[in-house]
């Protein structure tokens, strides 16, 4: 059982990803506040193409900036399931 969410944001090539932002939350609202700021930064910086507007089941989304350099957002555990207070 997990007593936050941790949202970390990678960027790099395919199978060479670094973290560069990590953050906490305590709630899912927090931690979806976390990846929206993380996804609309990236998309206003770096114009990345996110693959959703929502991380998927498993925590995960995914996007692309051009010239190929990969953007990666997870969240563990994943917002469906709950932390503990």
């Amino acid at each position: 059982m997990y007593d936050h969410y941790t949202i970390e944001l990678r960027e790099g090539a395919v199978g060479d990803m670094q973290t560069v932002r990590s953050h906490t939350a305590k709630n899912p609202e927090d931690a979806a506040n976390l990846i929206d700021g993380l996804r609309e930064s990236c998309l206003q910086r770096d114009h990345v193409t996110w693959q959703g507007d929502e991380v998927n089941n498993e925590g995960n989304l995914y996007g692309m900036a051009p010239g190929g350099q990969v953007y990666w957002i997870s969240v563990v555990p994943p917002l469906t399931e709950s932390v503990s207070a």
